[in-house]
């Protein structure tokens, strides 16, 4: 009797230390969000993006969260000290602070790795991400 109580108890004990960290994990949005150019960009070539969190479930948040510290609120792309030269002159184009390029390096970059290493992946062609301009 006391055995199976023992019992008992450790496998709870044991459930808890998977679970209970599990309540205070912060939850990916499940729903597709619109990748729109940040306010004050002058010049827009190209339609929105849909990107699907659901389906990137599998990459870490910081490979695209990169500043964040798993625990706060998470800044977006585009706010102040990341990706935040909106209207880039000169060598500007090329940085990384771009959000042009924070984007486009970051997803098509991850999808043409994906890619290369023979696993399933996303897009990588212009017209597959962004939606015709109206």
């Amino acid at each position: 009797m006391k055995r199976s109580w023992l019992v008992g108890v450790m496998a709870a004990m044991v459930a808890a230390l998977f679970l209970i960290p599990n309540l205070w994990a912060l939850k990916a949005p499940t729903g597709d969000i619109l990748l729109t150019p940040p306010a004050g960009v002058k010049k827009v070539r190209k339609g929105p993006v849909k990107f699907s969190h659901a389906s990137h479930a599998s990459v870490d948040c910081k490979e695209c969260h990169h500043t964040w510290d798993g625990k706060g609120k998470i800044k977006k792309c585009t706010d102040s000290g990341c990706h935040d030269i909106v209207n880039p002159k000169g060598k500007e184009k090329r940085s990384i602070k771009y959000y042009y390029q924070a984007f486009h390096k970051n997803c098509i970059g991850c999808h043409k790795a994906e890619k290369k290493a023979g696993k399933k992946t996303g897009p990588t062609a212009c017209n597959k991400c962004h939606a015709k301009k109206k």
